[in-house]
């Protein structure tokens, strides 16, 4: 799923949005995109992307916090802590189109806070994850919802008996790998990590490494036979992994990979060829190829928490509670992003304000660009990116 030799394979859920876009919109003579960071230059390379934009309606405006982001074909579903979306009423989950306008029909309802979203690899299903205990009126502290109207599905009914969900992802196949600080997951015990099947909700009762503590970051491998796990957990499997782990997808049984140095994990990514990225509570993002080593590669200094990373083949976009990268003495305000290969910062500096900034990243199809890179959604706490106004959600259009 290379997009040409400019930049690695993306994301694995990217695959079926950009498929669908260039099969239904060919030849549309939309303009070249331009050439994304990192680059020689040192101007941004990317810009706010949101064609409908009109602060007095709220158009393009999130009222709160997104934390959480998803895509299916050219929708990008957005969880967290708000109220209404372009001066909607929406209750922690909306669905944004290509254009950057609400989708209408996606309309589910969560009452807490959303900190997790994935979707099914069949594209039928986005499934939830966070703080609250009801979806659409019925009870659920984990959710399935339909992709079309946000309909709870039908028979899917798993739940945690206790506590929040902070992570999901799912792989090509049929699993859904769920994260947090739970005790008890669909009437089983078994605590904070857990595999079920995502179209009926079971649970793998196989599945049960059982980290000492909450799993805050998942990450699949490309080929999806190993699961990343990151927290402040000291051990999971019975073995010490203190914050990091790798997991055999299938059996959940721990390898022998062991991170030598990181800390208490935030957030997490891997890209298409495998590396290894996570950002940790001492300000520290760290890189390692697990396939060689224990030892981190390099490691990259923020002033701040990374609280999402996206990871390409060329470039690591992250986002959090940073002013700048220390060592490096450049300022980035709560975004930025650096090579993968060696860590260096890029010229990309576009900032975003708020509290405590950025929460999370996707890769989204537009319409002005169906044969080019997607382009990057970013959700968080901010009020402007770029230098323009923009509330909890934004897109950079490479």
């Amino acid at each position: 799923m290379r997009p040409g030799t400019k930049r690695g394979a993306l994301v694995r859920t990217v695959l079926t949005a950009l498929a669908t876009l260039l099969a239904t919109l060919p030849a549309l003579g939309w303009p070249a995109a331009a050439t994304a960071s990192p680059s020689p230059v040192t101007v941004p390379t990317a810009k706010v992307d949101c064609v409908v934009y009109d602060e007095a309606a709220g158009r393009c405006a999130v009222a709160g916090v997104v934390y959480a982001i998803a895509q299916i074909g050219d929708r990008t579903y957005i969880g967290g802590d708000f109220t209404s979306v372009s001066g909607q009423p929406r209750s922690n989950l909306a669905a944004i189109r290509a254009d950057g306008t609400l989708d209408p029909a996606w309309t589910p309802e969560a009452d807490g806070v959303v900190y997790a979203l994935a979707a099914s690899s069949d594209g039928s299903k986005v499934f939830l994850g966070g703080t609250f205990t009801a979806v659409n009126g019925q009870p659920r502290r984990l959710a399935a919802v339909t992709s079309d109207t946000g309909d709870l599905v039908a028979g899917w009914t798993t739940t945690t008996s206790n506590n929040t969900v902070r992570a999901l992802v799912t792989d090509a196949g049929n699993r859904l790998y769920v994260g947090g600080s739970f005790s008890r997951i669909g009437g089983r015990d078994i605590n904070r990590l857990a595999a079920l099947n995502q179209t009926t909700g079971a649970v793998d009762p196989a599945f049960a490494p059982r980290p000492s503590s909450t799993v805050r970051a998942l990450a699949l491998s490309e080929d999806g036979t190993r699961l990343y796990a990151g927290g402040p957990f000291a051990t999971i499997g019975g073995l010490s992994r203190p914050g990091a782990a790798e997991l055999s997808s299938l059996t959940g049984q721990v390898t022998t990979f062991a991170p030598t140095d990181g800390g208490v994990v935030i957030s997490m990514d891997v890209s298409p060829s495998g590396r290894l990225f996570f950002g940790t509570t001492n300000n520290r993002t760290w890189a390692y190829d697990p396939s060689s080593s224990g030892t981190p590669l390099y490691r990259v200094r923020t002033s701040g928490d990374v609280q999402a990373i996206l990871a390409t083949e060329e470039e690591v976009y992250v986002g959090g509670h940073f002013s700048g990268f220390p060592e490096a003495h450049l300022d980035r305000l709560h975004i930025g992003s650096f090579l993968a290969e060696d860590g260096t910062v890029t010229a990309w500096n576009p900032g975003a304000n708020g509290s405590y900034g950025v929460w999370a990243f996707g890769l989204t199809p537009t319409l002005q660009s169906p044969n080019a890179l997607p382009a990057l959604s970013v959700g968080g706490d901010f009020t402007r990116v770029a230098g323009a106004a923009r509330r909890g959600y934004a897109r950079f259009r490479f």
